[in-house]
């Protein structure tokens, strides 16, 4: 099996970028992002199409699962994120949080299911016990997402 390598995560996840309808990236208006979460707000804003889909990075750990089998696995994270022009519009945000959440329900499952079909090496150690989601709030932007 091939060395799961960053730009491999960083391809798939463009790809479901590229795929998904409610994203909708492409090479004219940019969804997708391989950025840190503060580079993005301070230093990309004004490029950003939302909502985005930004792979914040990842780290590796080298795990062995029977002797002399050692295996590379990939720990990454990535944030769904949206603007709302009124931090006040309190309705807009949560319907943000809900609209953002199920697109990460739907990335998800595509990513198990990936895995699962075995053509995606780079997702070969994806666990569903390791996902989790937490919901992020900039108010100094006015950005509503979740990690």
């Amino acid at each position: 099996m091939a060395k799961a390598k960053f730009l491999d995560l960083v391809t798939y996840f463009e790809t479901m970028a590229r795929s998904h309808k409610a994203i909708g990236h492409n090479d004219n208006q940019k969804h997708f992002f391989r950025f840190e979460l503060e580079e993005m707000l301070t230093g990309m804003r004004s490029k950003i199409n939302y909502p985005a889909l930004i792979l914040e990075g990842y780290d590796f750990e080298f795990v062995d699962q029977t002797t002399d089998n050692v295996h590379k696995r990939l720990n990454y994270a990535f944030m769904l994120l949206d603007k709302v022009s009124d931090k006040g519009d309190f309705d807009r945000v949560h319907d943000i949080w809900d609209a953002l959440e199920e697109i990460g329900d739907e990335l998800i499952v595509r990513i198990l299911s990936d895995k699962r079909s075995r053509v995606v090496p780079v997702l070969s150690y994806f666990s569903m016990n390791s996902v989790s989601g937490v919901p992020l709030t900039d108010l100094q932007f006015v950005h509503y997402g979740f990690r």
